[in-house]
C-alpha cells in the first residue's frame, strides 16, 4: 500500500510540474500577443524582450494586476476603442484601464452611479414637456391649435474626480435633435470655478438662475424668450463669495444666440452679479436677491431668431410660428451686424410660500438689411417683467427649484393627497424703437414693434418629478398683426395653455 501511495504522489507531482510549465508557456504567449497589439505589430524580438521584463513583474498565481484583470480591459475591449483581439482602432498605444472601482447606485437626484470614494460620478436626468395650446382667434399659418413637445431632453452629468465636473445633454424641441449642453467645469472651490464649452450664458437672472422646469409662468418673459442670449460656446469664471451671499459670473462667448458657430472673429464679454444682502439674518428679507448683468460685443451673424414670438424660446424652426405666435418677422436677408450691448437689473424675493421675480432689460441692437448693405439700422429695445407665485398648499421656497410637495398627489383609499398647488400671475412687455418698422427690415403693414402679455394660471406639482400647468395668456400688440390668410389681422389674442412635465 505504501508503494502504491508513493507512486501516486510521484505521478501527481509530475502532472503538477507539467501543468505549471504549460501554464507559464501560455501566459508568456498571451503576454507576447498583448504587447504586439499594444505596440502596433512589434517584432518578435521586441515582444520577447518586453515579455521577459513583464514576466519579472508577474504577480503570484491567483492574483491580478490592473494591466491583466478583467476590470482593466472591460471584458476584452480597451479604453478608447482598442480591442484585445487586435482589431485596428483609433486608440493610444499602451493605454491601460484602471482597476475595478466599487460603485454605489441610487435614484433620487436623477439616476446616479458613484464610486465609493465619491471621486467619480454619473447622473442621468430626463425632461419631457407635452403641451396642448388653443388660440382664440385661431389662425392657419400662425396661431394654430396643436399638441406639441417643446422640450424632450436627456442629461448626463457628474464628476471625473471631484475638482472636474462635466455636463452633456441633448434636446429635441421645435427643431431637430441637437446638442444642448457640452462643457467641463473645474471646481477647486465654490468661490472660483472655470467652465468651458457650450452652456447657458450669464445674462439676466430669469435665464441664468432659473431653469425652464421651475419658471413661474410656462415660458420666459417676452424679452428673455426673444432676445436672451441663451446657450453659447465660451469660457466663464464664476462662483459664490462673501459667505455665499454673492453670485458672480464673467466670461467670453461666441455671441450669436443659441449658437454653435460664430461667423465673425469678435467675441462678446458678459458679466453677472447677484447679491443676497440679508443672507445671514433671520428676517423676512433673508432670501431677497438684487443684481444685474451686462453684455458687450460686435456681431456679423445670421439672425437667431428670425421671428419674435409671444410663447416660445428663441428658435428658427418653422413649426415654432404655428404654436408660438409671431408679432414681428424679419425679411429673409436681414442679419445682425454691428456693436451690440445689453443690460439688465433684477429683483428676486422668496418668503415662505411666496415667489416674486421682477426685472428690467435694455439693449442697443443693429441690423443690416442684407449682407452687402453699407449701413445697419440702430434699434433701442426695452422690456420688463413681474411674476408672482404663491403655494396655497403650504409649501415654502427660498429659490425656484425642485418642489417637494408636502402631500404628494395620491387617489388611493386612505392615502388621498392633493400634491402642491401654486397660483401664478405675470405681466411683461417688449418694446422696440419704431425704426424697426421699415421696409428694409420687415413688412411694416403686417407686424408690430410692441407686445404685452399677461399670464394667469396654476402650477400643480403632483410629485417632485411630475408637474401640470394650466395657463391663460392674453397678448396685445401695438398695432394689428397678421395671423391668417388672405390678410386677417388681430390686435389681441388669447392662448389657453396646458402643459404636462416630467423631470427627474
Amino acid at each position: 500500500m505504501e508503494r502504491v501511495n508513493r507512486e501516486l504522489v510521484k505521478a501527481l507531482e509530475t502532472t503538477r510540474r507539467d501543468h505549471d510549465a504549460q501554464l507559464r508557456l501560455l501566459l508568456k504567449e498571451l503576454g507576447e500577443l498583448r504587447l504586439r497589439i499594444e505596440q502596433g505589430g512589434s517584432t518578435p524580438v521586441e515582444s520577447r524582450t518586453e515579455t521577459r521584463a513583464s514576466e519579472s513583474r508577474t504577480p503570484a498565481s491567483g492574483a491580478s494586476s490592473p494591466a491583466t484583470s478583467s476590470g482593466g480591459d472591460g471584458g476584452g475591449t480597451r479604453p478608447g476603442g482598442g480591442s484585445a483581439l487586435g482589431v485596428p482602432s483609433y486608440t493610444l498605444s499602451g493605454i491601460r484601464g484602471q482597476p475595478k472601482i466599487p460603485l454605489t447606485a441610487h435614484f433620487g437626484n436623477g439616476f446616479e452611479l458613484e464610486t465609493e470614494d465619491g471621486e467619480y460620478q454619473l447622473q442621468v436626468h430626463q425632461q419631457i414637456q407635452t403641451d396642448a395650446r388653443f388660440f382664440s382667434p385661431n389662425g392657419d399659418l400662425t396661431y394654430r391649435d396643436n399638441f406639441v413637445i417643446p422640450r424632450a431632453r436627456i442629461f448626463f452629468n457628474g464628476r471625473l474626480t471631484k475638482p472636474w465636473e462635466y455636463m452633456f445633454s441633448i434636446n429635441r424641441g421645435f427643431g431637430n435633435l441637437d446638442v444642448l449642453d457640452a462643457y467641463i467645469n473645474y471646481r477647486p472651490s465654490d468661490a472660483l470655478q472655470l467652465k468651458v464649452g457650450r452652456f447657458m450664458t450669464p445674462f439676466n437672472y430669469e435665464q441664468f438662475a432659473v431653469q425652464n422646469m421651475w419658471l413661474i409662468a410656462p415660458e420666459r418673459s417676452l424679452f428673455t424668450s426673444n432676445l436672451g442670449l441663451n446657450r453659447q460656446i465660451g469660457a466663464q469664471l464664476w462662483g459664490q463669495v462673501w459667505k455665499k451671499r454673492v453670485d458672480y459670473a464673467t466670461g467670453v462667448f461666441d455671441g450669436p444666440r443659441n449658437s454653435f458657430e460664430d461667423f465673425n472673429a469678435a467675441k462678446d464679454i458678459m458679466a453677472y452679479v447677484n447679491v443676497r444682502p440679508f443672507g445671514e439674518r433671520d428676517s423676512p428679507f433673508k432670501y431677497l436677491n438684487l443684481g444685474g448683468s451686462f453684455v458687450y460685443g460686435l456681431q456679423d451673424n445670421p439672425l437667431v431668431p428670425a421671428s419674435w414670438r409671444t410663447a416660445a424660446n428663441a428658435s428658427n424652426a418653422g413649426t415654432a410660428n404655428t404654436v408660438a405666435p409671431p408679432f414681428y418677422v424679419f425679411d429673409p436677408l436681414v442679419r445682425e451686424r454691428g456693436v451690440r450691448s445689453f443690460w439688465s437689473a433684477h429683483m428676486a424675493y422668496f418668503y415662505k410660500r411666496l415667489s416674486l421675480l421682477a426685472d428690467y432689460n435694455g439693449a442697443i441692437l443693429r441690423y443690416a438689411p442684407s449682407p452687402l448693405a453699407p449701413q445697419s439700422v440702430t434699434i433701442p429695445v426695452e422690456g420688463y417683467s413681474i411674476a408672482l407665485g404663491y403655494f396655497i398648499t403650504g409649501e415654502t421656497v427660498d429659490r425656484r427649484t425642485i418642489v417637494e410637495p408636502l402631500r404628494p398627489f395620491d387617489l388611493r383609499p386612505g392615502r388621498w393627497a392633493p400634491g402642491a398647488v401654486e397660483v401664478i400671475a405675470r405681466y411683461n412687455l417688449l418694446h422696440f424703437d419704431s425704426d424697426m418698422l421699415v421696409d428694409s427690415l420687415t413688412d411694416p403693414a403686417l407686424w408690430s414693434n410692441r407686445a404685452w402679455a399677461t399670464n394667469l394660471g396654476i402650477n400643480w406639482y403632483l410629485t417632485r418629478s411630475i408637474k401640470f400647468v394650466f395657463d391663460w395668456q392674453h397678448s396685445e400688440f401695438g398695432k394689428p398683426v397678421f395671423y391668417a390668410e388672405p390678410n386677417r389681422k388681430q390686435l389681441t389674442n388669447e392662448l389657453f395653455w396646458f402643459r404636462f412635465q416630467v423631470y427627474y
